[in-house]
């Protein structure tokens, strides 16, 4: 198909090429023959006079030539002029011009800020060498759920053995401490392997990238690369920062490079801040049982694959070959070998992290462009009454011999220079645009975005500003063609009128912004509410009586003993302190968007299936005494943990109610037993209690299931104290830093807020959109108001000698309000229908973001109509108004 539209396309050049050709090869002959005879008249030789007459014309192509550069000055002459007389016309309506450049630039610059976001964050290819060729390595862990995590001798096993890579790198992310001038602060190290800056093709901005050796092994040098970002603001761009020494979790690291400013890593959302060999892991995380540390265990699912396909294999083929190998190594090594692998693109790298704001962004995307649609429609309505203003300009234009085609090019130009001044304007709005969206990203979401315009925002922008000039000016230009010249000419009016006539251009246009603004007007309701019901949840604790303040002991070089008597000395001294009611630590805190899975290899009493993603699992935390308590979740079965489930006692494991249904609907589950992933069947652990479902992750997510091991059993070194009291958070948070200080002054807290503000940010997508959707809806109903007046005001002045003699042979002021009113509700009930029709098609797009709301909630769908309806209504009272105040006689008198 593209090789025949190529080859008409050709040919339908080389045939108007040859048409051009001829005609001036006619042209040439005429005038060759007529100067031959005229020179035979004066008595030359015949065969001379025709070689000079054809030496004096040339050749057909370089008349051609001449002809077209003539053809082409003549074309850009004619442009300039209509650029240079477009522009006083718009001078002369500086009101008109300054608001159609407003709105534009409110249209535009959204539409190109939300595109800027979704292109840096989920579009935009990394920027490494040939990212088309990077693929991600990920397991089927549900129906629709991809898991990226795998152990670290599954990857070794992988990377030696796969055909169908040319290299293979494992990453991980890590929170470290990092100490400079007797100061640590929390930064994210990414963990990689060797290979790691080698795979994507990456030069250090200054020094060097890892060796071979480095990350493979030899553990005794430990060296770290410096992110640009990270190298500007901590080491002042210090060139010399090379060969220097810093402290990592008081370990010293060499710096031996600093990674390129456009590099952030491979995970979107999560911008590491330095770099260092994966082997370090050990150093970093105090970790001296062989048998414990995640580089030689199978049981530790913590590190994700990037590969790089070797030449001339493609995805679906690398897919079924490392099944195959993946089943080859299951047979030694069954434990966290998954046969149901994926391979997926990697060019955007890892977008799990903000995948959570495609669909908002998606929304919005799609929203400010109905906003930009509307826009047109009110500038096209607009230009359009300008146009029949200036109907007896345009029928004397025509008069004197210009072309329909001149008009519209003319009127065009006006519409193209009005949408250029918009874009430009548009430009500053993108970038404070996209300054607030920032804002808005979830909690805890490490991106950097670009406000500056780039090629790809400056080619997009120039496209919509393209598009909405033709859009808004090719329906007024294409009628002002259509004039009249002589009835015109006639009317000294200045304006042909067509009031009378029901259906124009301008009422369609009405129509069409009415009908475009309910779909927005509907879905910020729906939106609107659907925060309101999250903001409005009920839950078993008051979020702004729990503090909370996280710690991370292994950014001080924690080892597990010292760490544990650490949070048994603060969780006890915290119990003592006034107005705390209750207190205890967590690995996870409620509604904090963070929501770690745990596979189970199985559990007793449910019969697992054999396909892919068809292990139990259950999102996992690791909770002390009392934390239920605190939080106020109710324990339905069983009991609580006890300082009994110590490591000396039985392994023991409390689950969620939507754990137990999922798993044991209609059994007891006290007493049944799961089994994590480990040698001779796994590691089996008993279910003593059932709590309540809270949520982890979005308030929405009320039915994932639930599992908690007690902290005496599973030891951490990061933990997160909820505490429960009656002061004023500002002087409870004053107490919890004085309390650190006492036992450790060299350990830092952070994440320090209440629930509520925890819960708020969390919440934070939902806001975003809410608000934006609230402005787009606040914009669509002024344009779809403006639209109204426009058209009725526009009918009113055109009708005013009807009215008039209406009035004059006995029509009340009430006939006359009632003429105008029913042509602006024809006008909105044919909006609001056509619009009721595309929101209920629309908002079943919103369903999977809504809570607890219907898209096709009926209260917000009649909420809307009323609204529209009513503002609608005031923009035809004005000009019904203006129509009853009408003197006949002086109406009569002026015609």
């Amino acid at each position: 198909m593209n090789r025949l539209t190529g080859f008409l396309t050709r040919v339908r050049r080389t045939f108007s090429r040859r048409r051009f050709e001829s005609e001036i090869a006619e042209e040439m002959r005429h005038h060759i023959e007529a100067e031959t005879e005229r020179r035979i008249a004066i008595g030359e030789d015949p065969a001379t006079a025709f070689r000079c007459a054809a030496a004096e014309f040339g050749s057909v192509d370089a008349r051609t030539e001449e002809v077209r550069d003539n053809r082409l000055g003549a074309t850009l002459d004619t442009a300039l002029s209509d650029v240079r007389f477009s522009i006083r016309q718009l001078s002369k309506s500086p009101g008109f011009t300054a608001i159609a450049v407003l709105t534009l630039a409110l249209g535009i610059g959204a539409n190109t800020a939300i595109f800027t976001v979704m292109d840096q964050l989920l579009s935009r290819p990394l920027p490494v060498a040939t990212p088309e060729q990077l693929v991600l390595l990920g397991q089927v862990r549900g129906e629709h759920d991809v898991d990226f995590e795998f152990n670290f001798p599954l990857f070794r096993d992988y990377q030696r053995e796969n055909t169908v890579f040319n290299q293979m790198s494992a990453t991980a992310a890590l929170s470290i401490g990092l100490g400079t001038d007797g100061a640590t602060e929390p930064q994210l190290a990414q963990l990689v392997s060797k290979n790691y800056f080698t795979l994507l093709g990456i030069e250090a901005a200054f020094g060097r990238t890892f060796t071979p050796d480095e990350g493979e092994g030899v553990k005794d040098e430990a060296v770290v690369i410096l992110s640009y970002k990270l190298w500007q603001n901590r080491f002042g761009a210090n060139p010399q920062i090379v060969g220097d020494s810093v402290n990592i979790n008081s370990v010293p690291f060499t710096v031996i490079g600093v990674a390129p400013r456009a590099f952030t890593g491979t995970t979107r959302g999560s911008a590491p801040d330095l770099y260092v060999p994966i082997t370090a892991h050990e150093q970093l995380t105090n970790i001296r049982d062989q048998t414990a540390q995640p580089l030689n265990s199978r049981a530790f699912t913590w590190i994700s694959m990037m590969g790089r396909l070797k030449e001339g294999v493609t995805r679906e083929e690398a897919e079924i070959a490392m099944n195959v190998l993946a089943q080859h190594i299951a047979i030694d090594a069954p434990m966290n070998t998954e046969t149901n692998l994926v391979v997926l693109a990697g060019a955007q790298g890892f977008t799990g992290e903000l995948e959570d704001t495609r669909l908002p962004l998606n929304l919005l995307f799609g929203i400010a462009g109905l906003v930009l649609l509307i826009t047109c429609a009110n500038l096209a309505n607009i230009q359009l009454g300008r146009a029949m203003c200036r109907g007896k300009e345009i029928a004397i234009r025509l008069a004197l011999g210009a072309t329909r085609g001149r008009v519209i090019r003319g009127l065009l130009t006006e519409s193209l220079i009005l949408a250029l001044a918009g874009g430009t304007a548009g430009t500053l709005v993108a970038i404070w645009f996209v300054s607030v969206i920032e804002r808005f990203l979830p909690m805890g979401a490490n991106v950097d975005l670009n406000h500056g315009p780039d090629l790809r925002v400056l080619l997009f922008s120039f496209s919509v500003v393209v598009g909405t000039g033709v859009l808004s000016g090719l329906a007024p230009a294409w009628r002002s063609s259509r004039i009249r010249v002589v009835p015109e000419l006639k009317s000294g009016t200045g304006m042909t009128g067509t009031g009378g006539r029901r259906w124009t251009l301008r009422n369609a246009l009405v129509v069409t912004q009415i009908a475009l603004s309910l779909v927005v007007l509907v879905s910020a309701g729906l939106c609107i509410r659907s925060l309101h019901k999250l903001q409005t949840i009920e839950p078993a604790f008051e979020p702004s009586q729990i503090a909370l303040m996280s710690f991370d002991l292994g950014l001080n070089n924690y080892a597990e003993p010292r760490a544990r008597a650490f949070y048994d000395q603060f969780l006890e001294r915290v119990r003592t302190l006034p107005g705390v009611e209750a207190a205890g630590l967590s690995r996870v805190t409620p509604m904090s968007g963070r929501n770690p899975k745990m596979s189970l290899s199985r559990v007793e009493g449910f019969e697992s299936g054999t396909g892919p993603g068809s292990h139990p699992f259950g999102e996992y935390n690791i909770v002390s005494e009392d934390y239920f308590r605190t939080l106020g979740m109710r324990v339905m079965a069983g009991r609580d943990f006890t300082s009994a489930d110590n490591a000396m006692g039985a392994p023991v494991v409390i689950v969620s109610d939507a754990f137990a249904q999922r798993y044991w609907s209609g059994q007891n589950p006290l007493g049944k037993r799961i089994f994590q992933h480990g040698p001779d069947g796994g590691i089996a652990t008993e279910v003593v209690g059932v709590v309540e479902t809270i949520r982890n992750g979005q308030p929405s997510d009320i039915s994932r299931p639930g599992i908690f091991f007690p902290i005496s059993q599973k030891p951490q070194l990061a933990l997160t104290l909820s505490m429960r009291t009656g002061l004023d958070p500002t002087i409870a948070f004053t107490q919890l830093r004085s309390l650190v200080k006492s036992i450790d002054n060299n350990v830092p807290a952070f994440e320090v807020h209440t629930l509520a503000q925890q819960k708020d940010g969390v919440l934070s997508l939902q806001r975003m959109v809410a608000s934006l959707l609230t402005g787009f809806a606040a914009l669509a109903l002024l344009l779809a108001a403006l639209g109204i007046y426009g058209v009725l005001a526009y009918s009113v002045s055109s009708r005013s000698r009807e009215i008039g003699i209406r009035m004059a042979v006995g029509a009340q002021v009430t006939d006359v309000l009632s003429l105008v009113m029913r042509q602006g509700f024809g006008l909105t009930l044919t909006g609001l229908l056509l619009g009721l029709a595309g929101a209920l098609v629309v908002t079943r797009l919103l369903r999977s973001f809504l809570f607890g709301v219907s898209s096709s909630d009926p209260l917000t769908f009649v909420a809307v109509i009323l609204m529209l309806a009513g503002v609608a209504a005031l923009a035809s009272w004005l000009p019904a108004r203006r129509a009853a105040k009408v003197n006949p006689i002086n109406t009569l008198r002026s015609e």
